[in-house]
């Protein structure tokens, strides 16, 4: 119990991070509009529409990777993982290269499958700290997925890989390498894997279900 209260309570800081910065841009940008910033119509404008579309991109993708999102809804397809990951990187400096077929399916993950997806995108997002590519691929026969993060000082730091591990002290979790514990945790309740691998620039997750 001590375990998940601490999980879940990093895991809630780090949600509120990823929020913190669109939902106070368009806190903002209703603050210009009170002040009569007329002229300023169309620059508020565009800043209340992005910043309301990056902060809808990270509830609707964390809504499934964190929440359970309609857990007696069908798995979501990898067509619609593909969409959830498009908005959560939108407004980023990490580009998508989704060549997964399968977008009418969920390439038999199944849902704990598909929840160990997103959950390792985000590892792979982490690992591209100055920006670059996201390559995401189905292998042969469904059930193993290959993440290719690919960018200047792409990396795991040693302690989320410690974290995915569970070779950390729970007092040294942090909200910043409490995601790759959790990964783990969907992994392991998923029946899977997740496998990591580094070199300069790149780093490569395989995931199995």
């Amino acid at each position: 119990m001590q375990v998940e209260l601490r999980v879940l309570e990093l895991i809630c800081s780090r949600l509120c991070h990823e929020l913190i910065s669109p939902v106070t841009a368009v806190n903002n940008g209703m603050e210009l509009v009170a002040d009569g910033g007329a002229d300023m119509l169309v620059e508020v404008s565009e800043l209340l529409t992005n910043s309301a579309a990056e902060a809808s991109g990270v509830l609707q993708f964390y809504r499934i990777a964190y929440g359970l999102g309609g857990q007696d809804a069908p798995p979501i397809s990898l067509g619609e993982a593909k969409r959830l990951t498009e908005g959560l990187l939108h407004h980023g400096k990490v580009k998508l290269a989704w060549t997964v077929a399968e977008v009418g399916s969920d390439g038999g993950l199944g849902r704990r499958g598909m929840k160990l997806l997103l959950n390792a995108l985000v590892m792979g997002i982490d690992a591209l700290p100055r920006g670059g590519t996201l390559a995401v691929r189905l292998e042969a026969a469904g059930r193993a997925v290959t993440i290719e993060a690919a960018g200047t000082g792409a990396r795991i730091e040693a302690a989320s890989r410690d974290a995915h591990a569970q070779a950390i002290a729970l007092d040294a979790l942090t909200a910043r390498n409490v995601h790759a514990y959790f990964t783990s945790l969907i992994a392991a309740e998923a029946g899977g894997a997740l496998e990591m691998s580094e070199e300069p620039d790149r780093v490569t997750l395989r995931l199995k279900v």
